[in-house]
């Protein structure tokens, strides 16, 4: 599923970064930026209480993780920036050479003006793994495409349209996929709070 749906959207995006970009259209057309269906109207996402800005920091995405934190969670330096959606960079921390041959990346990638979380609900149907959840104390998803891969995608909403979608694959959990979301979820909470808060 990842990469076949939607074209240099994320290196490691997967659904989320699919359900990122709109709900659809007529059967069979790719998903389009903005479109809002009725369907998402009454998810449960809550709202934001206290918002960070993404926006401030879509241009600096490598910044969302430290230096330490990253060396932290056994990823090589520096990582590499990319060109992401609209305007926005994203930012992609790869680990081949740890001492166990264990091959590591995450992926970290922001959308500025859309329901990412609302429309991933809505698409949720299918899925092997698919969590709601909150993370820092703010709205996340965490969701897993295939059952088979220690790869797990976690969108946080740190404000209203605004998201981080952290994609974490680790080989080390081959034998156990799911422990990928684990993981994840504390290389998001990592993330989160290296965003400013939204004035």
């Amino acid at each position: 599923m990842r990469g076949r749906l939607l074209t240099g959207l994320v290196a490691a995006g997967g659904v989320i970064a699919l359900v990122g970009c709109g709900t659809g259209s007529a059967a069979g057309q790719p998903p389009v930026l903005g479109q809002v269906s009725a369907s998402f109207a009454v998810s449960p996402i809550p709202t934001v209480q206290n918002p960070r800005d993404v926006a401030a920091i879509s241009h600096r995405t490598c910044e969302l993780l430290t230096p330490q934190q990253a060396v932290g969670f056994g990823l090589d330096l520096p990582p590499q920036q990319l060109d992401g959606l609209f305007g926005t960079v994203r930012c992609e921390w790869l680990t081949t050479t740890s001492d166990r041959g264990v091959v590591r990346r995450v992926g970290v990638s922001v959308f500025t003006n859309n329901p990412t979380l609302e429309v991933a609900y809505s698409q949720r149907g299918g899925l092997p793994f698919f969590e709601l959840t909150q993370i820092g104390g703010y709205p996340a998803i965490a969701l897993r495409s295939n059952a088979d891969l220690p790869l797990c995608d976690i969108a946080l909403k740190p404000a209203e349209r605004q998201s981080v979608t952290v994609s974490y694959r680790s080989d080390e959990f081959d034998n156990d996929p799911q422990q990928a979301c684990s993981v994840g979820k504390q290389v998001a909470e990592a993330v989160l709070m290296n965003l400013p808060p939204k004035s």
